[in-house]
């Protein structure tokens, strides 16, 4: 028994050294990707272009944000689940996706949206694995509408006719994937793939299999007004400081960069997101432009949220938590 309790200790320990480690060095790459930036161009001539933004479309920037994040966001994850026979009102579905987004910013890697998933658990009896599924198809959809947006920016932006017959394979390959004739028949395509490297719970397997095509198509619009929002904050952003941007050029690089700025390897897209701006847009600005405009970008496409989130997080954590308040009230009551 002491052993066990010992190894649990040691486990809990490593654990934690491993959450510590994370953290630390998400934000010394963090770091390091900003001195590197700030070392070849100067900080203060990018405080200087910043203080010169257009407010009007810094404005609508912000308001593009809201549309992303709060509505199509939230109408999102209401549909995914609603197609796994769990109501959530949309009220609820934006307390949910907001009230996460402080505890995103605050674990690395995006681990912090296992917290929607014991929400859903305690709030709507979710098991976890299909918590965990809830989370995956906002993400898949989101790469495949920015796959088809970067793939049609493909076709209009380059002249050589072979790289144009490329990106209009892409951009026709992934309309025949979204067809209603195809949206049937990828969650059996999913499973078969799937169940031949690993073994799917049975509930998983079942929810897969009766996923509605009109749920997905759903989902699918909801993601295309995710994206399209966010690359539309890129077009507003940058033109608030004069930067014009074709939207051939806005599609395909603009897709390229949310892209990048998914992955989870700093927060917000910290430094990330500044440095494929730089690289991406390199012939349509001086990098000081760029810079400043990242920046913009980053707060309005990613701190914002976090900022807004604030508001919701409290209502968020009441409703993971009120079942374990009630049950020590039920406790003391016995007592």
């Amino acid at each position: 028994m002491n052993t066990k309790n010992h190894n649990n200790l040691i486990c809990a320990k490593t654990s934690r050294y491993k959450a510590v480690l994370r953290f630390a060095l998400t934000w010394l790459l963090t770091i390091a990707i900003f001195v590197f930036l700030f070392f070849r161009i100067k900080f203060t001539d990018v405080i200087v272009l910043i203080q010169q933004t257009d407010i009007r479309f810094l404005a609508s920037g912000v308001l593009f944000s809201l549309l992303a994040h709060v509505v199509f966001s939230s109408a999102r994850y209401q549909a995914i689940v609603g197609a796994m026979g769990c109501r959530l009102s949309f009220f609820e579905a934006v307390i949910i996706r907001m009230g996460c987004n402080p505890i995103k910013g605050i674990l690395p890697f995006k681990v912090g949206e296992l917290a929607i998933i014991a929400y859903m658990k305690k709030k709507h009896n979710l098991s976890y694995p299909q918590g965990l599924f809830s989370l995956l198809p906002g993400y898949v959809f989101s790469f495949i509408v920015l796959i088809l947006f970067y793939s049609c920016g493909g076709v209009f932006y380059f002249h050589n006719p072979s790289q144009r017959i490329i990106y209009a394979v892409v951009f026709l390959l992934i309309l025949f994937l979204i067809t209603p004739f195809s949206l049937r028949q990828i969650p059996l395509l999913i499973i078969r793939c799937v169940k031949k490297y690993r073994k799917l719970p049975q509930e998983l397997t079942s929810l897969i299999e009766k996923y509605d095509p009109q749920a997905i198509r759903n989902i699918i619009l909801h993601s295309a007004g995710i994206e399209g929002s966010k690359l539309l904050i890129i077009f507003v952003i940058l033109k608030s400081l004069s930067i014009e941007i074709p939207l051939d050029a806005l599609l395909l690089l603009g897709s390229a960069t949310i892209l990048v700025a998914y992955l989870p390897i700093t927060y917000w897209g910290l430094g990330i997101r500044e440095t494929a701006i730089l690289f991406l847009f390199s012939g349509y600005a001086i990098p000081e432009k760029l810079l400043a405009g990242s920046l913009l970008i980053t707060f309005v496409d990613g701190v914002l949220p976090v900022l807004l989130g604030l508001f919701f997080v409290k209502p968020f954590l009441n409703n993971l938590w009120e079942d374990k308040k009630d049950e020590r009230g039920d406790v003391s009551h016995d007592a």
